[in-house]
């Protein structure tokens, strides 16, 4: 039975609907997507989950321009293979033996955005007379998909929502075929549309009780190196066992007993592991954790200190037995939080002693926002190889930038150090350096910024397990520190790397007064270059792109310059008052959108993470405005008539470049001026700034697809188009913030639509 060309209001409806809960669905496999791949992949794969998702929807837009039977039977079919596809892919993603099964996972999350993409550029085709509120639909599903699916990963396994994400693909699928009554006409689709839903939430029921589906250490093998959790409970020789298991958007946190009685692991996504110590209160009970490369700062004066990251609480329990009187701890990672506390049995209650302030958030946003000042500035080893959901590739992180570094000297009581544990003598050299222009920022120049700070590294043949100690101090370091500092290292057979006056080579020419730029210029081995707020990627050493970075980037232009390819031979132009020039300004357009949108979303969800604290909420903060506001944009462009379009987009467009940079300039100040504002202030702040950008950025797209309409088949290739070129936006945000910045990322962003401006009137015209 063949779809209506005008539907009742219901009936059409009842589409727009299933359109939000499919956009809601994608979405929200694509974040849950970022914890399943951190699960087993090395931390830096994660971006395969925006990749994936983007790469899927246009393929899947692509392949809709060789349906051409548009039936609500063809529709609700496609809904109930992705029903079938959500689960599918949860089971291999899981069951899979090895590790490094990286395509095989890829693949099977690959499906789901396609048939998404496949769906949506055919409900595109069929209401391209009403792209507005089908696109207002589409990013309205998507903003919910942010919230509920954050909300989801803090209570179940990322695969119990990949689950139940079936089932609502099934309730959508019912929707459509109830379009046109196809529910009486056609008993075969009544009947899959309701299987998908009872399978996929029998399924997730089953999981939630049992964990049928779910990711399991012991099934696993091949795992890389940095997921230490899985090595250790392969080791027969030290009894290792999982005790305990939390989630949260941040990471799936594990608790691991060994043979070792005075000690468990906490792992983060099987890597990234932490320490909990026995401990009753008495300093006995945890003595054999003294005298170790931790252990070195502490030979200073400790007595006020700050931990950043928490962790099991091991660092809290040093300086409790260096002598701390007051130690605040900073963990961003709720799951860790409840973990620990629900050892306390066997840690003493460590983040709730009388002595200890714990503090839920990010360290650098509580660190800016603080009004108190330390003795000891504590970081050791803080590097969470789990990927955030607002990440793009490597790990960004403002915990190890020039501008976090002097925020914490700026922290200092006077006498105080900051104190940095390393996983080896190049990052602890990076953190140096950092910490040199910090100094430098504050009227310390570099020559003398050397005699602030001392280097020591534990020798071991295997480079990795050379834990470096780097203590950094307020004023220059006094000949008492030194000693104190030496003695400390001495006695645990420590290789020093500088000591000011005694060890510092590798550092000569900074002492004689070349700058720090030149001093860094010198040595192309490796990146050591001080990272900054714009560019916070501490963890990438080696000169150049990661490997990863560059195969997308590859991936990236080959699909787009396929599909650019593509669309021009199989769009030609059916009217004889279009032309291929035409075609390919519509193109070109659509292109535009698709990088630009990339590259204006992914700076401003970095920039306001340090004005919120809290990364997910940063996320959701950023990406639910952004969407909403969008849909309400798109919602608005809807009931202007086709002669005011070419005007009106051209303005947004204006609007849109002009917006991003100011942001570009004006951020960093007013993120110091919001600071100190209530975190609901901060958020409704961030949303009012996203939104002013969001609400012209959803109208560019459906203006082109309502003009575009008019030729059959043209919308699901300018669709495949569009999503093409996000793909290749995603990657370029993260080629642009690791080679120049987030800022020239944002600036090519408004410069693109600019050109989307220009473009729009002759395409929005001609179309």
């Amino acid at each position: 039975m063949n779809v209506k060309r005008d539907l009742e209001p219901g009936q059409r409806g009842l589409i727009l609907l299933a359109m939000a809960l499919v956009s809601g669905a994608g979405l929200a496999f694509e974040i849950t997507l970022t914890r399943v791949f951190s699960l087993f992949f090395q931390y830096h794969f994660a971006f395969l989950a925006v990749s994936l998702a983007v790469l899927g929807l246009s393929l899947g837009a692509a392949a809709g321009y060789f349906v051409t039977r548009q039936r609500a039977q063809t529709l609700a079919g496609v809904l109930v293979a992705l029903g079938i596809a959500f689960p599918a892919a949860a089971i291999v993603m899981a069951w899979l033996p090895s590790a490094g099964s990286i395509v095989p996972r890829a693949l099977a999350a690959l499906v789901p955005f396609v048939l998404s993409g496949l769906f949506s550029s055919l409900v595109f085709e069929r209401f391209s007379g009403v792209s507005g509120a089908v696109y207002a639909a589409d990013l309205a599903g998507a903003s919910v998909g942010v919230i509920v699916v954050l909300g989801l990963l803090n209570v179940m396994s990322p695969f119990s929502v990949v689950l139940l994400l079936g089932a609502l693909t099934g309730v959508a699928a019912v929707l459509v075929a109830a379009a046109d009554g196809s529910l009486r006409a056609d008993r075969r689709l009544a009947g899959g549309a309701g299987a998908v839903v009872v399978i996929g939430a029998a399924l997730f029921v089953a999981n939630l009780a049992a964990g049928v589906i779910e990711f399991d250490p012991a099934r696993l093998k091949d795992a890389p190196r940095d997921k230490t959790m899985l090595l250790i409970l392969d080791d027969s020789a030290q009894d290792a066992h999982i005790t305990r298991t939390a989630w949260s958007p941040f990471a799936r946190v594990d608790v691991v007993e060994t043979n070792d009685p005075t000690a468990k692991y906490i792992f983060s996504d099987g890597g990234a592991g932490s320490f909990m110590l026995r401990y009753d209160g008495t300093p006995e009970s945890a003595a054999s954790w003294r005298g170790m490369v931790d252990d070195v700062p502490f030979a200073l004066n400790a007595d006020r200190t700050l931990v950043i990251g928490a962790g099991g609480g091991k660092d809290v329990v040093l300086a409790l037995m260096a002598g701390a009187q007051d130690v605040t701890a900073v963990e961003v990672n709720p799951a860790v939080i409840e973990v620990t506390r629900d050892d306390a049995a066997y840690n003493g209650g460590i983040l709730d002693l009388p002595q200890v302030r714990l503090v839920e958030g990010d360290a650098r946003t509580f660190a800016e926002r603080d009004e108190n000042t330390y003795d000891l500035i504590y970081l050791n080893l803080v590097y969470t190889q789990a990927a955030e959901p607002g990440s793009q590739v490597l790990v960004e992180n403002y915990i190890f930038t020039w501008q976090a570094f002097e925020t914490y000297l700026e922290r200092l009581a006077p006498g105080g150090h900051i104190a940095i544990v390393s996983h080896n003598a190049l990052e602890a050299s990076r953190a140096a350096l950092t910490a040199i222009r910090a100094l430098d920022e504050l009227g310390t120049p570099p020559a003398e910024a050397l005699d602030h700070m001392v280097m020591w590294m534990l020798p071991a043949e295997d480079a990795t397990l050379r834990t470096t100690a780097l203590v950094v101090g307020k004023e220059a370091l006094t000949p008492d520190a030194l000693d104190a500092v030496s003695a400390s290292a001495r006695s645990m057979g420590l290789q020093v790397l500088f000591l000011p006056g005694v060890q510092e080579l590798g550092f000569e020419p900074l002492r004689t007064g070349t700058s720090l730029d030149a001093f860094i210029d010198e040595d192309a081995a490796y990146n050591l270059e001080p990272t900054g707020d714009d560019s916070p990627y501490f963890f990438h050493l080696d000169p150049g792109l990661p490997d990863p970075v560059q195969s997308a980037l590859v991936t990236a232009l080959f699909l787009a310059g396929g599909l650019v390819m593509f669309a021009l031979l199989m769009g030609a132009p059916e009217n004889s008052r279009d032309s291929v020039w035409a075609w390919g300004g519509m193109m070109l357009y659509a292109a535009l959108i698709g990088v630009g949108f990339m590259l204006v979303e992914v700076p401003l969800i970095q920039h306001f993470q340090l004005l919120l604290g809290y990364p997910v909420v940063a996320l959701a903060a950023v990406l639910f405005t952004l969407l909403l506001s969008g849909g309400a944009g798109s919602l608005l462009s809807q009931r202007w008539t086709a002669l005011q379009l070419p005007a009106r987009v051209t303005v947004a467009g204006l609007w849109i470049a002009g917006v991003a940079l100011v942001y570009r300039v004006a951020v960093s100040s007013m993120a110091d001026a919001l600071l100190p504002q209530p975190l609901i202030v901060r958020v409704v702040a961030v949303a009012l700034l996203t939104a002013l950008v969001g609400v012209p950025m959803g109208i560019p797209f459906p203006s082109l697809m309502r003009r575009a309409g008019q030729i059959r088949q043209r919308v699901a290739l300018l669709w495949a188009v569009n999503g093409a070129f996000s793909v290749l936006g995603s990657v370029l945000a993260v080629v642009l913030s690791m080679t120049w910045g987030f800022g020239l990322a944002l600036t090519v962003g408004a410069l693109l639509y600019l050109g989307m401006a220009a473009l729009a009137r002759p395409v929005l015209t001609s179309a």
